[in-house]
């Protein structure tokens, strides 16, 4: 226990049980206002030991208690490193879409390996069909190309057009497919049914192609900001974070408008609590509670149990300030006294040092 007036330690007390604390407190007749954190123990002692004592909830404990209950949910629903990406979009299926069909055509590419291999099917099946013409077999012709008779027939029915194994026309459809994460095979399967005839090898090559751009693409425009970063932010204004602009503090909230909202109850509840108005308290728990985040409704149900205290704290300007900071002070002469620190020599040392001071 420690006088506000004097800043000096008036009494300790071995134990914190409830019974203890009451007898306690019973010898001190004259406290009017104890300032206290959230303690049930603490609460249920004082009225027990005097009903007429005023009882104020610290403030540092208060706001301690909303911030880690905010700094739980933003732990809980964001990753470790938050990304602010701006999505790739080509150029509507132009040429210039895909860097290797641009202002070239297919005939043009001899020195691609996948075109030129549809480029020899196409002289293969023209030079089958020239074959049948010639009055050959399927079985002749087989012979003389090198391939099956069964090969030769499947051949011999295409209704082979180079102008449907032009893939540009393509390209759109198939930027679309990429963007929405589809397979493959699927990719193929669609862009067959709308009339591309050409080789596998062409439909997969704009695909991989658009992959490797977009991935690039979102490397180079994705910035990521730290989640701790964004937990600094229920400590400290913005322009006291370097790691983080309000441009993409904007985004994030743009993204996640719960955030948003959870910093703006976070800095309502400070503003209250330096107010002096402590009416304003009862419609913030109705505005922090139409949130639904679990744990803000945790802290809200603590200081409900406690609601009067709490709006002490809002009136009186009493505050466990000077305690804590004797406590560390009591901390360290536990240290200086380790191996032969019974409570007894504790409580004389530190009383001792108080009067002398």
């Amino acid at each position: 226990m420690v006088d506000i007036t004097s800043r000096k330690i008036i009494d300790i007390i071995e134990t914190r049980e409830t019974e203890a604390v009451k007898t306690w407190l019973s010898t001190f007749t004259s406290l009017r206002y104890v300032s206290r954190d959230g303690s049930p123990t603490y609460k249920k002692a004082i009225t027990q030991a005097n009903k007429n004592i005023i009882q104020i909830s610290d403030r540092f404990h208060l706001l301690k208690g909303l911030t880690d209950a905010a700094r739980k949910y933003i732990n809980g629903n964001f990753k470790k490193k938050i990304g602010l990406s701006v999505s790739y979009s080509g150029n509507n299926g132009t040429k210039s879409d895909i860097p290797w069909l641009r202002d070239i055509k297919y005939s043009e590419l001899k020195t691609d390996r996948n075109v030129s291999a549809m480029e020899r099917k196409i002289n293969l099946i023209e030079g089958i069909k020239n074959l049948q013409q010639e009055g050959n077999s399927p079985k002749k012709i087989a012979e003389r190309v090198g391939l099956t008779v069964e090969t030769v027939k499947k051949y011999l029915k295409y209704d082979f057009n180079l102008a449907s194994h032009n893939i540009l026309p393509y390209i759109r459809d198939i930027k679309s497919l990429v963007l929405k994460r589809i397979v493959f095979k699927e990719i193929e399967h669609i862009i067959r049914q709308k009339g591309f005839s050409g080789t596998t090898s062409a439909i997969r090559k704009v695909t991989i192609q658009e992959r490797k751009l977009r991935k690039i693409s979102k490397k180079r425009n994705v910035k990521t900001v730290k989640r701790q970063v964004l937990v600094s932010l229920l400590y400290k204004p913005i322009d006291k974070v370097k790691e983080i602009s309000q441009e993409q503090l904007n985004k994030i909230v743009c993204a996640n408008p719960m955030v948003g909202k959870l910093f703006e109850i976070v800095k309502l509840f400070k503003e209250i609590l330096l107010g002096k108005n402590a009416r304003k308290l009862d419609c913030w728990v109705k505005r922090a509670k139409r949130l639904g985040i679990r744990e803000i409704n945790c802290f809200i149900n603590g200081i409900l149990r406690d609601i009067d205290a709490v709006k002490n704290a809002i009136k009186y300007d009493f505050n466990n300030g000077i305690a804590e900071g004797k406590v560390n002070k009591l901390k360290v002469i536990k240290r200086i006294m380790y191996g032969r620190c019974s409570f007894f020599l504790l409580k004389n040392k530190v009383l001792h040092l108080e009067i002398k001071r």
